[in-house]
């Protein structure tokens, strides 16, 4: 330490000083350290070691750094030594931390350190909660584990690197991180818990939002979105039942033998670790290599665990299961295309672009479907989606089954039919605001997941917020249950929309009124220019109007939950919604409300924006059939939208309530 006493005197000792010091290291030195300085490098003249030590052993000489080519004495040195490594310029003070990420244990927050600055480093990390700053902790480490933190609430952070110099830039999470019960921390690190439910929902609650995050992210489709969380459920249900000595099913389903178990099964908190490892094992397989476990259980837990639970054994049967749904047709069955004896207007697209006047009636096929051309947002027509999607293999249902189904049902035609479009064209005509909302709550969009998904991710927010579910076996069979119902949901209503290939609102309306004008939800159109109420670069999904996918998939939810949880929807207060945003464009960010309500501000609509509801518009679901059924779920929405007609809605309804019933007797997976 120099003595600060800063005196005429004192200032001129420190200059001497400085000179001294400046003097032991000879100009003779070489730029490189490496190599040995010339022959007579030394102090100058006159300089004496009693002449420094003095200095030194009083206190009164400042410390000196030396460097190959000079001593460093002060700022504004010349040398590049002491200006890049003494007194840096702006690079020196630490960059930008990156790579936030979370994992389970209560929260542990790691980031990568910064590329550029000077360490040695510390990191000043901030947690929020709902958005709230809370106290901040520093840390020499690139992680940092927090503790005492509110279960199942939503936590965002900032970290930013700090050096003598200064701080960084301060960087936030890019999501944020719901804090997981204390529990799953306890037997993550080969603890007990009296009751897993809370661990277990959370686990399901994670591995789902995962899987919804990718379907979102590549656009899904509801064919290929439902089979995909069939796969996965039913991978996840499939290692539970494994290591479990209770069972709801027993025998062969789809290849699977689910009374085959490993020899002993494993406690409840030790099925937990199994059931972390078993969804960090299979997701991959479906959203790619660049999934991140949230879990870091001890090596020692999971080797223990593994082991007891006969992991090897359990994974060489499930890539067989795997490799056999693999190869269940839905590659080739999501390619199809109709071709022109099944699709008679193939070479005859229907142009959407606010002039276009098409001779439909001049079609081959006039109220048989047509694609639409939305030259303004596609270069090509639409491709029509998963065509032949009925040809992958079921779980459960046999051709002939499927074929009664079929025979059964039928679309109307004649004036029958030109009665229920006129009912889509007046309904559109006077949508309120609470109609309007409802057709673009259930619509989904680009960013969401489609609506068979839209069911899993409610049964997901069920399963975690309610009190009143506390069976841990109800909670994984239900899940497997319901992505049954959505699956085999989405293979009979495409054969169904395949055998009839019938024309949508659109297409029918602008038939029979081209040329006159009639009123819409936008004013007064010429009615070869009508329009549902859906967003431009949308109008119309790409298939057949007979039958409604929403209708089915709403109505197999409904059954479902009705037969595990009982028709009433029994909120557990006000809850964090945990990834609303997937639900519907609706939503820029998560609410607070109780289950089963959801509210849409002012000026959220995407159909129109700024305009749509004048003041917020809630829905609050009070049962599972108001979902489907009722005056805003999900059947009805698709009137109020334009896209469907009545017989389609009420058809799938109906459908949907055979295919439950041969699912429960092809499957008999038992509730109690």
């Amino acid at each position: 330490m120099s003595n600060r006493i800063y005196d005429s005197s004192q200032l001129t000792k420190r200059r001497g000083e400085k000179a001294v010091a400046g003097s032991f290291l000879s100009r003779m030195y070489p730029t490189n350290p490496s190599v040995q300085p010339q022959s007579g490098a030394g102090p100058l003249l006159g300089d004496y070691d009693s002449s420094v030590m003095y200095a030194v052993k009083t206190g009164g000489m400042t410390e000196y750094t030396r460097y190959p080519t000079c001593v460093g004495i002060s700022p504004g040195c010349p040398c590049p030594e002491l200006n890049a490594s003494l007194f840096p310029g702006p690079l020196a003070i630490p960059g930008a931390v990156s790579g936030i990420t979370f994992t389970v244990g209560s929260i542990v927050v790691s980031w990568q350190a910064p590329l550029s600055g000077e360490g040695p480093f510390t990191y000043l990390v901030t947690p929020y909660l709902n958005g709230i700053a809370q106290s901040a902790v520093t840390t020499s480490e690139t992680s940092y584990r927090f503790t005492e933190i509110n279960e199942w609430a939503p936590y965002t952070f900032t970290v930013c690197a700090m050096n003598s110099l200064g701080t960084g830039p301060i960087i936030p999470s890019s999501s944020y991180f719901l804090a997981p019960p204390s529990g799953l921390s306890d037997i993550m690190n080969g603890g007990t818990a009296v009751d897993i439910c809370p661990s277990l929902k959370y686990i399901l609650n994670a591995g789902l939002n995962t899987m919804l995050k990718y379907a979102a992210s590549v656009n899904l489709g509801p064919t290929r979105g439902s089979r995909m969380m069939y796969v996965w459920v039913a991978s996840v249900v499939q290692a539970w039942n494994w290591v479990r000595s209770e069972s709801r099913i027993s025998g062969t389903h789809d290849n699977w033998n689910w009374s085959s178990k490993a020899t002993n099964p494993l406690s409840d908190s030790d099925s937990i670790v199994w059931l972390c490892n078993v969804i960090d094992y299979v997701t991959p397989y479906f959203v790619g290599s660049g999934y991140k476990s949230i879990y870091n259980c001890p090596a020692t837990v999971v080797d223990r665990v593994k082991t007891a639970g006969q992991w090897s054994t359990w994974v060489g049967l499930w890539q067989t299961w795997y490799q056999y749904r693999v190869g269940d047709g839905n590659v080739a069955a999501a390619g199809t295309q109709p071709t022109i004896l099944e699709n008679v207007n193939l070479n005859n697209p229907l142009v959407v672009d606010g002039t276009t006047v098409n001779n439909i009636n001049g079609f081959p096929g006039p109220q048989k479907w047509t694609a639409l051309w939305l030259k303004k947002y596609n270069g090509n027509p639409q491709k029509y989606l998963t065509y032949s999607w009925d040809s992958v293999l079921s779980t459960c249902l046999s051709e002939a089954q499927e074929a009664v189904i079929q025979n059964e049902v039928q679309p109307l035609t004649g004036a029958a039919r030109d009665v229920e479009v006129d009912v889509v064209k007046d309904a559109t005509a006077t949508l309120n605001d609470e109609q309007k909302c409802c057709a673009e709550f259930w619509a989904g969009g680009p960013g969401t997941v489609s609506p068979p998904l839209m069911f899993i991710w409610f049964w997901k927010e069920y399963m975690r917020t309610s009190s009143a579910i506390v069976d841990k076996e109800n909670i994984m069979y239900s899940l497997l249950d319901l992505s049954i119902h959505l699956f085999e949901g989405g293979r009979v209503t495409w054969r169904l929309k395949a055998a009839y290939m019938e024309a949508r609102p659109i297409q029918e309306i602008r038939r029979r009124y081209a040329g006159q004008t009639i009123q819409s939800w936008n004013g007064s159109v010429d009615g070869a220019q009508w329009t549902p109420y859906q967003t431009a670069n949308f109008v119309t999904p790409p298939f057949a109007d007979f039958p409604s996918g929403h209708s089915h998939f709403s109505t197999a939810f409904s059954l479902t939950m009705n037969k595990w949880f009982g028709g009433e929807i029994v909120p557990s207060g006000n809850i964090y919604y945990d990834g609303q945003t997937l639900l519907s464009p609706l939503f820029t960010s998560n609410a607070t409300q109780a289950f089963g309500s959801f509210t849409i501000q002012t000026g959220k609509s995407e159909v129109e924006p700024g305009v749509v509801p004048i003041t917020p518009v809630t829905f609050a679901f009070g049962t599972w059939d108001e979902m489907s059924t009722g005056e805003y779920g999900a059947g009805i929405s698709r009137i109020y939208g334009g896209i469907h007609a009545t017989t389609a809605n009420i058809t799938s309804q109906n459908v949907a309530g055979v295919i439950d019933a041969l699912i429960n007797s092809a499957w008999n997976i038992q509730t109690v």
